[in-house]
């Protein structure tokens, strides 16, 4: 990062000096950094990080890979073991009373820290390929990838593994820096056989705190968008279960009415709709014998039942799949037949961010349309952060009650819906990203109010409205909030908001403290879902 200084010129006590300090005049001034700069002007950092990445969210700055680690960072620390999950019946929906996110763009609530890919008879579960195999550096982020940097601070023992996040299935390092401050740590990373991640420091002698900051690369397709479309053969091969795990899944394939006599993917679009049906209870479901039955035959639970119950049954039908959690949330991953993806069944909880979180601060990712559809009034991973962020941030005044704001997008130059193609809007978006002529949807009707009648830059432009279609509340849809400059017509992304269960919407996003000054137009603009179709204020 660069930071530019004017020279101070000495002068004599009682001279120029004394009349510039009764005027009041600065006589140096550090200027910000500009990671707009940082990234046309290719600036590097240790560890030869660059200094600004381009993602979807917008230009993002590197974390600083030598802010020395303080005793109030979250770290991770040292693990013996792999480790294993056992499942419970507690099927309450939870709450969330910390998540450490250590990735720009935002993640949130999907750090990958933990993943399974094997079952016991008990039905815990547990890693089956346990060996560390070393990870070197690779590839820049190509036109198909994905760019994030991640910032860990990480407790070291000598001669111990400390487990790491990962941003998801399939990442690889770019470059990569271990240190306390401007000392450099020797490091390696290392990851076993359900892709989970662990950092060594081969030289440590003595326990040490030390700031990890890497830049990392990820297919986009791992996020979604539309899943391949393999034989049974073209998919890799699963590992048989326990006699009875085996014996138990079948009755659960045969309630949901899904066999290999269907295509792997149609088979696992039937999986995802049966287990983002569930529900969370307070009554734990009993009755059938072992735990999986249970949960899977009651369609009881939140996050961490589902994904277990669905690992169970795909894995019993030959879909290779993985149960991954953090302490935030729970999902799953499916091969493809080409590669991991994450899919999110629902069931998240309640999340009340600890003091000093920078959650409603930070730029979003924006991943690839879902390819499945979601049931009413369901609670995605999305939801429990839209609602974490509303609450972080203060209210529109007379702004309808209940909305929730799905955090801020880095404002960016990204042409918008009148001067290019950046939101997708005006057209359905299809299941693989990509724009589509034909849009069978319902159109959403989007109203819009602005609260501030005089907006200053660096501080909140607070908005409000509703979104309907055929006159029907459009719950969770993400809003865009955009400014258009009147006279070149030119669109800017100012960030993203997202509607409450009654399709209303209402949050402040930070204008840009480099907008030009001028007047502009404010417009909103939705996506839709699969439901609801796209629309806007304007």
């Amino acid at each position: 990062m660069l930071l530019l200084v004017l020279p101070l010129i000495a002068v004599l006590a009682g001279g120029p000096h004394a009349a510039a300090s009764q005027r009041g005049a600065t006589l140096h001034e550090p200027i910000p950094p500009d990671a707009r700069e940082d990234l046309a002007m290719h600036v590097s950092l240790d560890g030869d990080l660059p200094a600004a990445l381009q993602t979807p969210s917008g230009v993002v700055s590197a974390p600083d890979p030598r802010a020395m680690p303080s005793s109030s960072d979250k770290s991770y620390g040292s693990q013996a073991d792999p480790g294993v999950f056992s499942p419970d019946r507690d099927t309450r929906r939870p709450e969330v009373s910390a998540y450490d996110d250590p990735f720009t763009p935002s993640t949130a609530p999907f750090k990958r820290l933990e993943a399974f890919d094997a079952v016991r008879e008990d039905y815990t579960l547990y890693v089956r390929d346990t060996r560390l195999v070393q990870m070197s550096l690779g590839a820049p982020p190509g036109p198909a990838d994905e760019a994030f940097y991640a910032d860990i601070v990480v407790d070291m023992s000598p001669g111990t593994n400390v487990r790491i996040p990962s941003v998801g299935p399939g990442a690889r390092i770019v470059r990569a820096r271990l240190g306390i401050g401007a000392d450099d740590v020797a490091f390696h990373v290392v990851r076993d056989g359900a892709d989970d991640w662990f950092l060594q420091a081969p030289g440590a002698r003595v326990k040490l705190r030390a700031r990890l900051v890497m830049e990392l690369a990820i297919p986009r397709a791992a996020f979604g968008g539309e899943m391949g479309n393999p034989s049974w053969s073209d998919l890799p091969a699963v590992p048989p279960l326990p006699e009875n795990v085996t014996r138990d899944a079948s009755q659960v394939r045969a309630a949901i009415g899904v066999s290999r006599s269907m295509r792997p993917r149609d088979a696992i679009g039937k999986l995802v709709q049966y287990f983002r049906g569930f529900a969370d209870s307070d009554d734990p479901p009993t009755g059938q014998g072992n735990v999986y039955l249970d949960l899977a035959l009651s369609k009881k639970g939140v996050c961490r039942h589902r994904a277990f119950a669905f690992l169970v049954t795909a894995q019993s039908l030959g879909v290779p799949t993985r149960l991954v959690l953090n302490e935030a949330h729970a999902w799953v991953e499916i091969h493809d037949g080409a590669l991991w993806r994450r899919v999110d069944l629902g069931g998240a909880g309640r999340m009340a961010p600890p003091p000093g979180s920078t959650l409603a601060d930070r730029a979003a990712y924006r991943p690839p349309p879902d390819t499945f559809s979601w049931p009413q009034n369901s609670r995605r991973g999305d939801d429990m952060i839209a609602d974490a962020r509303a609450g972080m941030q203060s209210p529109a005044p007379g702004g309808p009650p209940g909305a929730s704001s799905a955090g801020n997008g880095a404002p960016g130059d990204a042409k918008g819906p009148d001067g290019g193609t950046a939101s997708g809007t005006g057209a359905q978006r299809g299941a693989n990203g990509g724009l589509t002529d034909k849009d069978d949807r319902a159109p959403s009707a989007v109203t819009l109010a602005v609260t501030d009648s005089d907006p200053h830059r660096g501080l909140p432009l607070h908005v409000s409205g509703d979104v309907r279609a055929d006159g029907e509340a459009c719950a969770h849809v993400a809003v865009e909030v955009w400014l258009r400059d009147p006279k070149t017509q030119k669109a800017t992304l100012l960030g993203t908001l997202a509607t409450g269960d009654d399709g209303t919407y209402a949050g402040g996003i930070v204008v840009p403290g480099t907008t030009p000054l001028g007047d502009y137009d404010v417009f909103v603009r939705t996506p839709g879902d699969a439901r609801c179709g796209s629309g806007g204020s304007n």
